[in-house]
């Protein structure tokens, strides 16, 4: 009895062995990919909303459109800070920052910046040559429309009954371009200079008007809206349009 069990020892004795070296791989194996998953979730966790009390603070040079910074720039911009304060706190420009967004989206309009020359829609913080190619057509021969059409636009020509706003331009100007816009809006701020660029070379041929249109998850837009025209008021709206753009001093 004691030859069989021998026997049977020196048979299943190779087979126990390499079935522990498979185990062994196997194993291992799975804990390389328990742990590579432990990495990809620290990895996905870097780029996880930051909490309300742990946010890091503003870099130099990024805007700062928060109330208290919003107050700030009217100081900075010589404005009286008493009459701004009420008319920011007291939600004084509320009702006509919500009628520009609705005239804009009466046209359509349902993200920033979004521009409309002589009525033909141009979406996007485009490059310089775009409005210049729209602008260069309607000049010549009024067919911006089918220079908007070839980059890419819709091109058809909106019919436009905007109530006024602030317009930095002639009146009678051939060119008459509105831009709705977000001061938080990174694509507006983008867009920025580009328009700045334009206004100068087509100066005294281009108006260029102001419609509001903070977006809702922008959490700055509504109010910083608000300080536009609460400036306004006071006779320097495009000093303030121009600050909001810029980073806070």
């Amino acid at each position: 009895m004691s030859e069989k069990k021998s026997g049977l020892q020196t048979i299943y004795a190779p087979i126990l062995v390499l079935l522990l070296i498979v185990a062994s791989f196997y194993v291992g194996r799975l804990s390389s990919q328990v742990e590579g998953l432990k990495n990809n979730v620290a990895e996905a966790d870097t780029t996880a909303p930051v909490p309300a009390g742990n946010q890091v603070a503003p870099a130099a040079g990024e805007r700062k459109l928060d109330v208290a910074s919003l107050k700030a720039r009217a100081k900075n911009l010589g404005l009286n800070t008493g009459k701004f304060d009420q008319c920011l706190d007291g939600g004084t420009t509320v009702a006509r920052v919500s009628a520009e967004q609705k005239e804009g989206s009466a046209l359509g309009v349902s993200g920033t910046p979004s521009f409309l020359i002589n009525g033909i829609l141009l979406v996007g913080a485009q490059p310089q040559s775009s409005f210049e190619s729209v602008i260069e057509a309607e000049l010549k021969d009024g067919t911006g429309d089918k220079a908007a059409a070839a980059l890419g636009e819709d091109g058809k020509r909106l019919t436009l009954k905007l109530a006024d706003s602030y317009i930095d331009g002639p009146a009678n100007a051939k060119i008459k371009m509105v831009e709705f816009t977000d001061f938080e809006c990174p694509y507006c701020e983008k867009a920025f200079p580009t328009v700045k660029a334009v206004m100068d070379k087509y100066k005294g041929k281009i108006s260029l008007e102001y419609k509001s249109f903070p977006l809702s998850f922008h959490s700055s837009a509504q109010k910083a809206a608000e300080a536009a025209l609460c400036a306004g008021e006071q006779g320097k709206f495009w000093e303030m349009h121009d600050d909001l753009f810029t980073a806070a001093k």
